[in-house]
């Protein structure tokens, strides 16, 4: 796994949606105590920012059409079944918040 740090933990709000631009890539932070996850920032549905969402149950919710992915898996879970959005693995790692790209 290769890591990069995309900020320190205080730069992402609890319950809210952040974007990060590593290179070409667009990906929504969701902030819950010390624990962060990491998606694809664009809805594969019409293309909507998934950062623009409050997550809810372990889930964003797309504000175009209410289409929720899952945080942990990017499996979605309203809409179509066959749909996903990418998942980067997050930790924490001395107060810096590191994304693995894949």
């Amino acid at each position: 796994m290769s890591y990069v740090s995309i900020g320190k933990l205080e730069d992402f709000t609890e319950g809210k949606g952040s974007e990060v631009l590593v290179g070409a890539r667009r990906i929504a932070v969701f902030r819950s105590g010390n624990t962060i996850r990491a998606i694809k920032n664009i809805c594969p549905h019409e293309g909507d920012l998934l950062h623009r969402c409050a997550p809810k149950d372990g889930a964003a919710v797309c504000l175009g059409h209410g289409w929720r992915f899952s945080l942990e898996t990017g499996a979605c879970l309203k809409g179509s079944p066959e749909s996903r959005v990418a998942v980067y693995p997050a930790r924490v790692n001395s107060g810096e918040v590191e994304i693995d790209l894949g």
